[in-house]
């Protein structure tokens, strides 16, 4: 898999480049942030709608039918349970430019086989090394 490097660039902002892509990831002025960037948050439920998207625009593909033009809008609710906050519920509301019929449950299988949805059902294992400064 490929390097994400992230820099602390001021306050709670980091700087995240992967592959030549390079953008912010911040959190909103209410979490002491200055939203120069989406939150780590908002990145989770983007990856897990992109990643649903990419797979039902694949599953199209090889169907025989276009979903160009798709559109997905995602809110997400957070819950703290006992001093700690984690994402509860993701709602995903996908606009398809035409129906598809009877490819409505394929496609939604699709969508529910995507990496990040697998992931998310079970956790992987996140090992976090500290090193001393450079």
């Amino acid at each position: 898999m490929d390097l994400i490097t992230l820099k602390h660039e001021k306050g709670l902002c980091f700087s995240v480049q992967v592959r030549g892509h390079k953008f912010l990831v911040d959190m909103p002025k209410e979490s002491k942030g200055q939203d120069q960037g989406p939150s780590p948050s908002d990145l989770l439920a983007a990856s897990l709608g992109a990643c649903m998207g990419m797979h039902m625009a694949l599953y199209s593909e090889t169907a025989g039918f276009s979903c160009g033009g798709m559109e997905m809008n995602l809110v997400y609710n957070l819950v703290d349970e006992q001093g700690r906050k984690r994402i509860q519920t993701v709602t995903i509301d996908v606009a398809l430019p035409k129906d598809p019929g009877e490819r409505s449950a394929a496609l939604l299988r699709a969508a529910q086989n995507c990496i990040v949805r697998n992931t998310l059902e079970k956790a992987p294992v996140i090992d976090v090394e500290i090193s001393p400064g450079r």
